[in-house]
Order: C-alpha cells, then sequence, then structure tokens
C-alpha cells in the first residue's frame, strides 16, 4: 500500500479493496498504473482516493493500458454508495479528469462498481432475521479472516443448492445480483427453491483478495477457480470442497465477472458445459432470457441465451481444475458459471447495484420456475 503528498493532493490506497501505484503527482495532473502484485499477466482493477486541499480539476492517467469504462471511473464520496462518474468525464479509456468542489474534498475512484466485505455486512443486517437464514463460517483464510456462509431454505432437505463467488478477487459485480437473487427467494409468498432446498451461498471465495484489492485472477502459482484438484493449496477451496462433497449438490452456480469490456463481456451470460449438463443450463437460460426481457424498465438489464460461452468455443476449454467442474464431478445435475459484466454494452445500460439486484430477482424467478420442473 502506498500514499503520495504534494502540498495541493494525495493518493492513497489504504483501504479495503485498495489498489494503486503512484507514478508522478503534479499540481492538476496525477499518472497511474493498477498493481498487479501476485498477478501472472496484465489485468485492469483498480481503486484509489483523492483528496484535494483545495478547490481544482484534476486529471487522472493511466500508464498501464485502457483501464476506464464507457461510463467514467465509479465514484464515491463515502466508499460505501457508488455511482458512474459518467462518459463525460473522459478524455480517453486511459484518462478522466475530476473537479474538486472544496477545500479538503476526499473521493474515491474505482475500476468498476465495488463490493467489499462491509457491503456484505449491511447485506446480512437486512435479511438476517428472516426465518431459516443461518451465518456461518465455512473457514479461515490464509490471513485468518473469516470466510462467510449463509444457508438459508428448508433445512430438512436432501437437496442443495450452491452459489459461489469472488473466485477472482476484482469480480465485484455478480454480488449485486447475488444480493437480488437471496432477496427475492427470502421474500416471495412461496418460493419453491426454498421449500424443496437447502440453499448455501458463498460471497467470497478469495476474501483476502477482495479486502486487499488484489486482481486475483492469474494468481500466481495459480489462482482460486484453479485449485480444485487433489492437492488444493487455498484454506477456502479446500474447505468447500470439503462441505460440498458431504451434502452433494444437484444444483451449484459459480457467479464470475468477465474480460473489461467488448461484445460478450458487455452483457450476461452463461458458460456452458458438456451433456447433459448443458441441457440442464440452457433450460435455465431460456427462462432467465423470457423473465428478463419481459421487463419494462428503461435501465434493465436483459439475458440472451444467444450469448452464452459454448463448451469448447473461444476460452471455455475442458479445466477439471475449476469450481464449475468440481460440482460436476460431485454428480451435480446442473454446474456451471456465469458471467455478470463490469459495465453493461455502451448501446444499452450501465451496470448500477440497483438494476444488478432488479436481474438478480430474475434469475431467482428463473430458477423458481427451473426446479418446478425437476422430480
Amino acid at each position: 500500500m502506498n500514499s503520495s503528498w504534494i502540498p495541493s493532493i494525495r493518493i492513497d490506497n489504504r483501504y479495503a479493496g485498495g489498489n494503486i501505484q503512484v507514478l508522478s503527482v503534479e499540481e492538476k495532473r496525477v499518472v497511474l498504473k493498477q498493481e498487479m502484485r501476485d498477478t501472472s499477466g496484465w489485468w485492469f482493477y483498480w481503486n484509489f482516493a483523492a483528496l484535494a486541499a483545495n478547490p481544482k480539476t484534476v486529471t487522472f492517467a493511466f500508464a498501464d493500458g485502457e483501464v476506464i469504462g464507457p461510463w467514467g471511473p465509479a465514484v464515491s464520496e463515502d466508499g460505501v454508495h457508488w455511482q458512474w462518474l459518467g462518459a463525460a468525464s473522459l478524455f480517453s479509456r486511459n484518462e478522466f479528469s475530476y473537479t474538486f468542489r472544496h477545500a479538503g474534498e476526499k473521493v474515491y475512484f474505482c475500476f468498476c462498481i465495488p463490493y467489499q466485505l462491509h457491503h456484505f455486512e449491511r447485506y446480512y443486517a437486512r435479511i438476517g432475521g428472516y426465518r431459516n437464514v443461518k451465518r456461518e463460517l465455512l473457514t479461515e483464510s490464509e490471513l485468518l479472516k473469516p470466510v462467510p456462509l449463509l444457508t438459508l431454505g428448508n433445512r430438512m432437505a436432501d437437496r442443495h443448492m450452491f452459489f459461489t463467488a469472488r473466485h477472482h478477487a476484482c469480480e465485484s459485480t455478480p454480488l449485486y445480483v447475488l444480493e437480488g437473487l437471496i432477496e427475492a427467494l427470502l421474500t416471495a409468498e412461496s418460493s419453491p427453491v426454498l421449500e424443496r432446498y437447502l440453499v448455501h451461498f458463498i460471497p467470497f471465495i478469495d476474501i483476502d483478495g477482495v479486502e486487499n484489492g488484489d486482481q486475483g485472477k492469474s494468481r500466481l502459482p495459480h489462482d482460486h477457480n484453479r485449485d480444485y484438484t487433489d492437492t488444493p493449496i487455498y484454506r477456502s477451496t479446500t474447505a468447500l470442497i470439503n462441505y460440498a462433497i458431504g451434502v452433494q449438490p444437484e444444483i451449484a452456480i459459480d457467479f464470475h465477472g468477465p474480460f473489461k469490456w467488448g461484445d460478450r463481456n458487455d452483457v450476461p451470460f452463461f458458460v456452458n458445459r458438456h451433456s447433459p449438463l448443458k441441457e440442464e443450463v440452457n433450460n435455465l437460460s431460456g427462462k432467465l432470457e423470457k423473465i428478463s426481457g419481459a421487463r419494462s424498465q428503461a435501465d434493465a438489464i436483459r439475458h440472451k441465451s444467444i450469448d452464452n460461452l459454448s463448451m469448447g468455443e473461444d476460452w471455455n476449454q475442458p479445466n477439471p481444475a475449476t469450481c464449475a467442474s468440481f460440482f460436476e464431478r460431485s454428480g451435480a445435475r446442473l454446474a456451471c458459471s456465469f458471467e455478470f459484466p463490469y459495465f453493461g454494452s455502451t448501446d444499452a445500460v450501465p451496470v448500477t447495484a440497483d438494476n444488478s439486484r432488479r436481474f438478480g430477482h430474475d434469475f431467482a424467478r428463473a430458477l423458481e420456475q427451473y426446479v418446478e420442473n425437476i422430480d
């Protein structure tokens, strides 16, 4: 972690999720780059705070690739509530400006809309009182952080459903989808998911990376989503393997964020498997397409099955070390990963916390329809 002081501006990343390297600081121009840390190649995540001694417009330029999305950076005054600064802030995809309005103003900027442990704690404070919601400890991380596990639904059920996220630390936006998904299940008058299943939700597989502000993708010697082997090296994946084997999941979806932007990366999509799982994923995908496509809100996020990535297509090659492959080996009827974008399509709407949660509601409805047809 580092900070850089001159009389007029300070750059800092000493907080949960912070990631930045300061290359130079001038009166009205700061040059930065994202920290790769133990990532083996190039990646794009960054998150920093800036404090200005007096009102002025400052240009922030990135020296290591195009790493600013179409809506500009995500911005926050408190590090908790975030919105997009806006496309008007962009000079290019590696340079934006911000006007500090008063002396001593501190502002947080991020590549995408972040989701830290403190966001989860606020969420749990809202849902923890619902019947049959239980918070447990999956394990402790390498840095001895507790890895939370939520269970909800029918505690007498012999059917189990798993949702996992943050195998790659920077992939934050799917957790807003999962907030909406779980909240929709809990608030429904009746839910066939919660009636028939015990649901297991692990929001932070790589909690150390999430809180430290790591990229997480392609972490050396391998990242958490390449650790489902006979000799796993991470505490959280080891614990998940042992835990899941004990209950034999029937449905398991691992949530991810894709590459930064462009083409399929701008829309939500399933990463498919070989048959017979492929047909199950396609069934759920079709239901999600119909439900999300029926939304009337101007900022609705919609799924289209045509965007799904087939097994063997592009980067979706067989790999036994992934979480989805582990769940498939465990005998799951439906096991896959689901990718949710950082930004959204430039010809559609920006991804926000609110419309991501609404998309999670649609995902819950699709799952309910899906399980109603399982004997």
